[in-house]
């Protein structure tokens, strides 16, 4: 008789646990953002853009929400605390546009206290255009052999209802020539940047300026970044070591493969020969290959620790080649022993 009434408040015990059970699994959250995602489309750059996310809690317990991440500069967010059961609310945000262009999308990683979506990701997207945009950027890139010319093109596009005018174009350089072409009044027109074909080879860091009747943007800059080539021609054209340190390559021998440096001479059409290879620095190991005749060369450059004194590295490599044009070229060292 005791057996069975023990077999029946257990069964009676494991139902009212059940049913608890079952009673706290109902009262829960649930999360539900009708819509995830808006595109502002194309604005202009400096708006600033609002747009307020639906969320409903259709469960029977409150939903606390808790932060937000954000991944785009210049976005805030304004969070309800609780979203009651049945209840629903808004999500806002505010986009400033200032500091960004072109196509943008933001993320938005909201943490609720759903067990079941404790994460929901909202999508911002929007074309940002600033009021003048300089395409495809605001800069001219050049690399080039002596003697040859080469020419860039780069527009100028007005985005505001305001007519541009540019009053002046100004080169800031002796490497290059620039012309401007209109093509629609007011609104789009063209600089056209040439590299003569005499520019002596080297780099030139150069600009060209517009200057513009526009009150908040009365200069524009397009920078000019010019490498006329020798052919042969050296690449990368310096040696750099860097920082090195004496003491940790007396510790470990074998950083000292790690710091040898690598150039390359290349010709652009036929072949030559390397008739030798030297540096007037004692402590610097120069290596080629191939050994003969070739229109592509690598040079190793090595350290020999024994010869390591303290202090800066200033001197060159010197390289006589078969090549009538250029029957000797020069690739300067540098760098710092501590």
């Amino acid at each position: 008789m005791r057996k069975r009434f023990a077999t029946g408040l257990l069964a009676i015990l494991g139902m009212v646990l059940s049913g608890l059970a079952g009673l706290a699994a109902e009262e829960a959250p649930r999360a539900v953002f009708p819509v995830k995602n808006h595109d502002f489309g194309t604005v202009r750059q400096g708006e600033k853009l609002v747009h307020a996310f639906t969320v409903r809690n259709e469960g029977s317990a409150p939903l606390p929400i808790d932060r937000a991440d954000l991944d785009v500069s210049g976005l805030t967010v304004r969070l309800p605390r609780v979203v009651p059961p049945g209840g629903e609310s808004r999500i806002t945000l505010e986009w400033d546009t200032g500091r960004v262009k072109g196509e943008i999308e933001a993320q938005i990683v909201v943490h609720l206290d759903d067990p079941a979506e404790p994460r929901v990701t909202l999508v911002l997207k929007a074309l940002v255009k600033p009021p003048i945009e300089i395409l495809p950027y605001a800069a001219a890139f050049f690399s080039v052999y002596e003697g040859e010319a080469a020419v860039r093109t780069i527009q100028v596009i007005n985005n505001e209802e305001r007519p541009l005018q540019i009053t002046k174009v100004e080169p800031e350089g002796r490497h290059f020539e620039a012309t401007l072409k209109t093509l629609q009044p007011g609104k789009l027109c063209e600089v056209l940047v040439r590299i003569p074909p005499d520019t002596s080879p080297g780099r030139y860091m150069e600009a060209v300026y517009l200057n513009t009747d526009n009150p908040t943007r009365p200069r524009l800059k397009i920078a000019v970044n010019v490498l006329v080539k020798t052919d042969p021609f050296v690449d990368p054209d310096v040696v750099d070591f860097g920082l090195v340190s004496l003491d940790e390559l007396v510790k470990a021998p074998q950083l000292l493969d790690l710091l040898t440096q690598k150039f390359t001479i290349k010709k652009r059409w036929g072949e030559f020969r390397i008739r030798s290879i030297s540096s007037d620095l004692p402590f610097v190991e120069v290596t080629r290959s191939p050994a003969g005749r070739s229109g592509l060369f690598q040079v190793d450059v090595g350290l020999v620790r024994e010869r390591l004194q303290r202090g800066k590295i200033g001197g060159s490599i010197r390289i006589l080649t078969s090549d009538k044009k250029f029957p000797r070229l020069v690739v300067p060292v540098r760098g710092e022993v501590k």
